[in-house]
């Protein structure tokens, strides 16, 4: 009988917990929605800004990448090594495989040949594996670098890190032939490189 009424009594707290925190909560004023979640800080690193420079990871490819089962050898890339020759578009994203992450590479996987033409070189950038970044490649068959952060040190210094999450949000930079930052695009922005392509086309007929 005891172990009955402690049961419902029990019960009756735990139905009833809910209500209270309710209640104690601050309500929204009337006719008002609830607060939004606060918008993720901009890029630390805006247009006209020197862009930092960055040695990073990747499989390249050996030959003509179309022997199976593909090999691959370990390089590294420095945004520095562009500079004076070639302008760049440096495509930070936050996972392989994720849904819109593929939507994206993709993207600019079709419009790969139309950055060639603007003598632009095209760099993927997440804080993924050297090792998932590879397989993410091969996966969606793109022709440009996907390079690994694993370390952060890029997303840091382009303020792109979430710190809670450990991934770089989404932006996307276009750096010219100086080294100089000359578009920025975040978030659902930089899911469509349609912008991005018309910067390098006039960067290279100026």
């Amino acid at each position: 009988m005891r172990a009955s009424i402690a049961h419902v009594v029990g019960t009756a707290v735990l139905v009833a917990l809910p209500a209270l925190v309710s209640a104690q909560a601050p309500a929204a004023p009337a006719g008002q929605p609830p607060a939004a979640a606060p918008a993720p800080p901009p890029p630390s690193v805006k247009v006209g800004d020197p862009a930092p420079d960055f040695d990073l990871a990747w499989f390249s490819p050996v030959g003509d990448g179309k022997e199976t089962p593909p090999k691959y050898e370990p390089k590294r890339i420095k945004l520095s090594d562009f500079k004076g020759k070639q302008n760049v578009v440096v495509a930070f994203f936050p996972a392989a495989f994720s849904p819109g992450c593929t939507n994206e590479m993709k993207q600019y996987q079709t419009q790969h040949g139309t950055f060639t033409a603007a003598n632009t070189r095209v760099l993927g950038v997440s804080v993924d594996s050297t090792w998932s970044n590879r397989a993410f490649r091969e996966q969606l068959g793109v022709q440009f670098p996907i390079l690994s952060d694993w370390k952060r040190e890029a997303a840091r210094q382009y303020g792109l890190l979430d710190e809670n999450s450990g991934v770089a949000r989404r932006a996307t930079f276009v750096v010219d032939k100086g080294g100089v930052v000359r578009k920025v695009d975040v978030g659902r922005e930089a899911l469509d490189p349609s912008g991005v392509v018309g910067m390098c086309k006039t960067l290279e007929t100026h």
